[in-house]
């Protein structure tokens, strides 16, 4: 498919590599995603695409598939992004919807759907973590940090947790990556894209990703309602307690992480953005601490924040 520059409308990806653009032809718009600049990103989605086609959810629909130039044309889910139409009133139905397509591709995918992913490991979760002591420990010039000690915690931690790493992970199952589709009707309303950086990992782990925004900073308010309804609707064996503590544990992982990420795009981007994402992941992270059981970790995290 040919497109005329002048029919191109180029929409802002955060800080992926690929390139997104609307095409505008008399009234119908697709959406085309250019991964020249990161083909393994083009396989991974065409792979996941594949995976979710089997799970009830409302993907984009794949028009044409350029494998010379790694370009996707595909459906244009519009303009109503979970992130730019939630208010205080329609905040928990938005997430209620959500939560609702994270519960039907857990219950949907089996492990022999995902035999193609990578599974997620401690190694993974370490690499994470030395982007909070990279930049962020080093930024604040906290030159006396545990370093060695706060690695071996987080390992006992992890291993000790007996978490299965078999399920089907989104990684970034967030408010910029969802879409409201009026014209749909129940769970099928809710628009999911930008998945190819799926793996196998933790069952809640993208409940993770929508409760604990690191971007927008809602109320935490329906959380612990919403994490039992998520147990309560997923095959897991686990006493909700246990699960919670998983979720609790993994949560802060991730914010952690994100903390080092948002430092050191402060410091090679220069944009103020990032300084917003810091105040509303250390609140998270914060919120996170009251729920960690190990004296000795939330000791480390109290002192440095």
């Amino acid at each position: 498919m040919n497109s005329d520059p002048n029919d191109l409308e180029k929409i802002k990806d955060g800080l992926s590599k690929k390139l997104i653009y609307r095409i505008r032809k008399n009234e119908n718009t697709q959406i085309i995603i250019d991964f020249s600049k990161d083909k393994q990103e083009f396989k991974n989605f065409l792979n996941i695409y594949e995976i979710l086609l089997k799970v009830n959810v409302s993907i984009p629909k794949i028009y044409e598939v350029n494998q010379k130039q790694y370009k996707i044309y595909m459906q244009d889910f519009g303009n109503d992004r979970f992130n730019k139409i939630y208010n205080k009133d329609n905040l928990y139905k938005l997430l209620k919807l959500a939560l609702d397509n994270i519960i039907v591709i857990q219950n949907e995918l089996n492990l022999n759907n995902l035999k193609n992913l990578k599974e997620y490991t401690f190694e993974d979760l370490k690499i994470e973590l030395k982007e909070f002591v990279t930049y962020y420990i080093t930024t604040n010039k906290n030159s006396n940090f545990p370093t060695s000690k706060f690695y071996e915690l987080w390992e006992s931690i992890f291993y000790s947790q007996n978490y299965n790493m078999k399920n089907f992970v989104h990684k970034d199952f967030e408010f910029v990556n969802l879409f409201f589709l009026e014209n749909y009707e129940s769970h099928l309303q809710c628009g999911i894209i930008d998945f190819q950086s799926a793996f196998m990992g933790f069952i809640g782990w993208d409940l993770i990703s929508l409760l604990e925004n690191p971007r927008i900073n809602f109320t935490r308010d329906y959380n612990d309602k919403l994490i039992e309804y998520f147990y309560n609707n997923t095959p897991i064996i686990e006493d909700l307690n246990i699960f919670r503590e998983q979720y609790y544990v993994l949560s802060l992982a991730r914010q952690t992480r994100l903390l080092g990420r948002w430092r050191k795009l402060l410091i090679t981007n220069n944009d103020n953005q990032y300084l917003d994402y810091l105040k509303i992941t250390k609140s998270r992270t914060i919120a996170t601490l009251n729920n960690i059981k190990n004296y000795e970790l939330r000791s480390i995290y109290e002192k440095y924040l």
